[in-house]
């Protein structure tokens, strides 16, 4: 399960009950597919930015290959962008 907090807070629910608090640098959704995925990272990890998908809006997946290259595509888009490099 999952649970959106301030924007940019994602809270992850385990089977078991257990939670994990992790930030949500970007996300964009596929039309197409009618997903959202979520560029991720922990709070301890900030350099290790990973994707998770939902179709539901409820539970998390992890991509698949396809998307999984496509959301690669949409990450080095949004790094280069000058926009963000400003903010970094």
């Amino acid at each position: 399960m999952l649970e959106i907090k301030d924007d940019n807070d994602l809270i992850v629910t385990a089977e078991d009950g257990t939670e994990e608090l992790l930030k949500i640098l970007f996300y964009y959704h596929n039309d197409e597919r009618g997903k959202d995925y979520y560029f991720v990272y922990r709070l301890e990890e900030e350099d290790e930015v990973f994707v998770l998908c939902s179709s539901d809006g409820e539970s998390l997946e992890t991509p698949s290959e396809e998307e999984f290259e496509e959301a690669e595509e949409v990450f080095e888009a949004y790094q280069q962008d000058p926009k963000i490099a400003s903010i970094k």
